[in-house]
């Protein structure tokens, strides 16, 4: 029996590629946990929670290439800055280069599905085929 469910039965999400879009890293902390520093303003922050997977790319002018490519679980946000569970402390320090190439950033990975919350508003990534990215 297929069940018919009307137009506004579904969810609103905002118009962004990805939920929840990718953050431009502006530093990374040499410490276990490392935090992570981003350029993003509080709208683009809701919608990242503890529990949540990340992968960070960080081009090899930035210094810190041992986190390029790594995959992490955010175990804290805070305003701007996101804390994930790596010791970062051996790794070289990321510095942000004179000649800008591309941006080091973060991204939601794999599919931890989280299912948004009515209490706070907050839409963590969702995996449409179950595999992530």
């Amino acid at each position: 029996m297929n069940v018919i469910v009307p137009n506004d039965a579904n969810t609103y999400l905002s118009p962004v590629v990805q939920i929840p879009s990718a953050l431009e890293i502006t530093d990374i902390s040499k410490s276990n946990p490392m935090v992570i520093s981003t350029s993003a303003n509080s709208d683009q922050m809701d919608t990242y929670i503890a529990g949540q997977q990340i992968k960070l790319t960080v081009p090899a002018n930035y210094g810190m290439f041992q986190a390029n490519g790594l995959n992490a679980l955010i175990t804290e946000v805070n305003g701007s800055d996101i804390t994930v569970n790596v010791d970062s402390t051996l790794f070289d320090t990321f510095v942000i280069p004179s000649t800008y190439i591309s941006g080091a950033s973060l991204a939601p990975s794999g599919s931890r599905n989280l299912q948004f919350n009515n209490t706070t508003n907050q839409v963590p990534f969702q995996s449409l085929n179950n595999r992530g990215n």
